[in-house]
């Protein structure tokens, strides 16, 4: 048995018969360092001291003088009595490596003298010391990985270490000490420095074995989250991950020498040290189970994918079916269990039955909005699966009556479940009684999202005839309902669904809906449209109202909201910006270093009172200060000229302009750009400089009046032309 294992479960007379074996027997004492290292950590090292002492004794008689310095030491740094362990211990230590070269060295470095005051922690130190030999493997937290010691220098206390990667680098040893964690050559992460594609073939095909590797290693028992980050290390993540913990899983709960406890996100492998019946461990965990969800949240994961033992399959569909008789439970909880124990057992319960019965049987309400009991549990099953269970079953029980009823009241349709009674009323001609929920569900949007997204991608691909609501009123409908989804979709799985479907019907494909909805809307109903939008919806759904907007009128914008270079938006060029940015950049990371230096070096003048140097500097740091704060905020505002709607004849940014001046009759062409665009050449004019802001938003053949600094000119626009962005 591992004495690991027995400890980490307290078994503490089996560990004590197994001690006493391994004794008898002679045999290695790895196992048992483990063991006292985790007796240590329970509190518990008090109970093994003595036959730690017996134990080395008679390693020591045996001249096993390694091992027994590693029982004595184990059993120190775990808690043990120095007065009782470290006069042996040196004695053991002594015998067993004072002819190696290193020992003095490395006794030295650990501290690990006779006269030391407390040998646990220079023990500590130099137990670890000695693992490190040509061959060990190491792993190294900080992100190298795993790596092989490939060269050792105890004159100098050096380790060469060639990594994972084929990284190679020297580390002295009393930083390995701190950083390297020494690995067994049966860790997972060994294994996969020794042979990575092997262990990878070997997780694939046996992975149960690769789970037996890990929970060993932890001493017995492993959580999801262990076991994650070290297949991780390996290579196993993502989609693999998945796929191999849902094989482990399912193999260990079959297996008599694993136990799973745990949902399928949070799950703890324990490793047992005697068989189990694994149908009747499953029975004491269901049993154990704080109530209905928990046992219904086990039996799902026992039944996703193949491979359920029948035993199991029987113990699971059995005790299932026992907590949903519990009446305090919820009926919807109930029914779904119910509806799985159906499924597996081909026939339904009786207590379930009842439960139907009554439900059929109540009174329907004479509000349309509120559901009928039988509907309303419909919307009260947690998934999809459960709702389609459920209403093979609702079709079952009403035959042909079936199409009635869905046709009465599919509004009450959960929203995971609308789509297939949507086609089974289309597949059986009843279009009109669809149109008739679609047209009321426009009126209302909100009330049943899902359906009137199903509807909308049915319908709006067809001709809807008079006296339906315009295609305008059912883009306002749409639109409404896309803002209100953006706005309430986070945290809400169900909704985000609906809102992603919705976003690719409006504007996705080759000629979006939202398109043909308004492709004869005039600009007051864009404008509203425009307006709903910026409350909030898609990227897509607004960009394409954008483009719907500026191709109706491309001024659509700027009589809206006045010029855009009127806000205080900084536009410019590319090569602008970069400049400025590069300009901002030498500010923070050349000048103001600088001025810190030339600070400190004033400061160390001595009296400050009188110090011009400081005085000086601490002015420029001050200027300095400003000027990247003021630059930072400029280049937070900036945007690009080429993203600009240049207004069509206009004076605008990004424009080039020809004008005439009326007294001198002196005609000149500018470029008008932004105001970190000079380098672009003589003729680029700032749209911030007085010339261009006296004509900006003029047309050709308009005349105007211009101040400028040496005076007021006349001038007259002759034309307005786009300028290429450079």
């Amino acid at each position: 048995m591992s004495l690991p294992i027995l400890v980490a479960q307290d078994r503490w007379q089996d560990f004590d018969t197994a001690w006493q074996a391994s004794v008898e027997s002679e045999g290695p004492i790895d196992e048992l360092v483990v063991a006292l290292g985790l007796a240590g950590a329970k509190k518990r090292i008090s109970r093994c001291l003595p036959q730690a002492k017996e134990h080395a004794a008679l390693l020591e008689a045996g001249e096993r003088y390694a091992d027994a310095a590693r029982v004595l030491g184990s059993a120190l740094i775990a808690g043990g009595n120095p007065g009782e362990l470290t006069t042996d211990l040196m004695r053991c230590a002594e015998a067993a490596w004072s002819e190696e070269p290193w020992w003095e060295a490395y006794r030295g470095l650990a501290g690990f003298e006779a006269g030391a005051a407390d040998l646990r922690g220079p023990w500590r130190a130099f137990s670890k010391l000695f693992t490190y030999r040509l061959g060990t493997l190491v792993f190294h937290p900080g992100g190298w990985g795993a790596g092989e010691i490939t060269g050792v220098r105890h004159e100098e206390l050096e380790l060469d270490v060639r990594f994972w990667n084929g990284k190679r680098d020297t580390f002295p040893m009393n930083a390995a000490l701190e950083i390297f964690e020494p690995l067994a050559e049966s860790d997972v992460r060994a294994m996969h420095f020794r042979d990575p594609e092997g262990l990878r073939k070997r997780a694939k095909k046996e992975p149960l074995e690769v789970m037996r590797a890990i929970v060993e290693r932890h001493h017995g028992a492993a959580t999801t989250a262990l076991i994650r980050n070290i297949l991780m290390q390996i290579g196993i993540e993502g989609s693999a991950w998945s796929a191999w913990w849902r094989k482990a899983r399912k193999l260990a709960e079959n297996s008599e020498w694993f136990e799973v406890s745990g949902s399928q996100q949070k799950s703890t492998v324990r490793l047992l040290l005697v068989a189990k019946d694994p149908a009747e461990s499953l029975r004491k965990q269901l049993e154990r189970a704080g109530g209905l969800h928990d046992v219904q949240a086990r039996v799902r994961d026992l039944f996703t994918g193949t491979g359920v033992d029948e035993r199991l399959r029987a113990v699971a569909v059995e005790m299932l079916d026992q907590y949903a008789e519990n009446t305090e439970e919820e009926v919807a909880m109930r029914m779904a269990a119910w509806l799985l124990v159906a499924e597996q057992r081909g026939e339904r319960a009786p207590a379930m039955q009842a439960v139907l019965d009554e439900l059929m049987a109540a009174e329907v309400p004479t509000d349309p909005s509120v559901p009928p009991a039988i509907w309303k549990l419909a919307q009260d099953l947690a998934t999809t699966r459960d709702q389609e269970r459920y209403f093979a079953l609702f079709k079952e029980i009403l035959g042909d009556g079936w199409l009635d009823e869905i046709a009465r009241h599919l509004q009450h349709a959960p929203p995971g479940y609308v789509r297939t009674p949507v086609e089974e009323l289309r597949a059986a001609g009843r279009t009109e009684e669809l149109l008739a929920h679609y047209a009321a569900l426009l009126a209302r949007p909100l009330r049943a999202p899902a359906l009137l997204v199903n509807l909308a991608d049915v319908f709006e691909k067809t001709e809807l005839g008079e006296g339906f609501p315009t295609p305008a009123q059912r883009a306002q409908a749409l639109l409404s309902l896309a803002n209100n989804l953006f706005m309430n979709r986070r945290g809400n799985a169900q909704l985000a669904r609906v809102a992603s479907r919705l976003d690719t019907i409006l504007a996705g494909g080759a000629k979006p809906i939202l398109r043909r909805l308004l492709e004869d809307a005039d600009v007051a109903t864009v404008r509203s449209m425009h307006l709903l939008v910026q409350r909030g919806v898609d990227d897509a759904v607004d960009h394409l109202v954008t483009d719907i907007a500026l191709e109706l009128d491309r001024n659509f914008f700027a009589a809206d909201s006045g010029p855009f270079w009127s806000t205080d938006t900084i536009w410019t060029t590319r090569s602008g910006l970069e400049r400025r940015s590069a300009e901002l950049k030498e500010l923070r990371e050349v000048k103001i270093p600088a001025n810190q230096e030339a600070i400190g070096r004033a400061a160390a003048y001595g009296d400050l009172s009188e110090n011009s140097e400081w005085e000086a500097a601490i002015e420029e740091q001050r200027t300095l200060t400003s000027r990247a704060m003021d630059m930072e905020s400029e280049v937070k505002r900036a945007d690009l000229l080429e993203n600009a709607m240049l207004i069509e004849d206009t004076v605008c940014p990004g424009t080039i302009v020809r004008y005439l001046e009326l007294e001198s009759g002196k005609e000149n062409t500018i470029r008008i750009l932004g105001p970190w665009d000079a380098h672009l050449g003589p003729e680029v004019v700032s749209y911030m400089a007085p010339l261009a802001q006296g004509i900006l938003g003029l047309h050709p053949e308009d005349d105007a009046t211009v101040n400028l600094p040496a005076g007021e000119l006349a001038v007259k626009v002759l034309s307005v032309e786009p300028a290429e962005i450079e």
